[in-house]
Parts: structure tokens; sequence; C-alpha cells
């Protein structure tokens, strides 16, 4: 698990947000009150949509172009 601190001082705004749903999690799994256990459930879905909405470092990046043809080649 990445340390959120120094996560967010890298200024890598996915590696932060990885960070925060992994603190979040732990926080949730060791948490005895049903409102923080709430409050911190809806903010932990919403980091997971923040990273599911970011670009994918892993995938090359692919012209409009190309995507297109691929499309059609695909038909």
């Amino acid at each position: 698990m990445t340390d959120l601190i120094e996560a967010a001082k890298s200024g890598n705004k996915r590696a932060t947000l990885i960070a925060l749903r992994d603190k979040l999690a732990e926080t949730i799994q060791n948490c005895d009150s049903g409102r923080d256990m709430a409050s911190n459930s809806k903010r932990l879905m919403e980091v997971m949509a923040e990273i599911e909405a970011l670009p994918d470092e892993t995938q090359k990046r692919v012209s409009k172009h190309d995507r297109l043809k691929k499309k059609n080649e695909n038909r």
C-alpha cells in the first residue's frame, strides 16, 4: 500500500487517489460507527469513480483516426 502523504506529495493524481482508496477501505474495515462507515463508504465510491474516470496510463495512446479504423475493421 502506497503511503497517502507520499503519494500526495508526488503530485501524481492517480497514485494519490489509489492511496486514498486504500486508506478509506482500511478505515471502513476498522470502523465501529455506522455513521462514519456510511460517510466513508460514500467517499470510497466517489474516489473509485474518480480513478475509473482517469485515462488508463497502461494503454498506449491511440489517435481518433486509428480508433475509428479499428472499429470499422471489426464490423
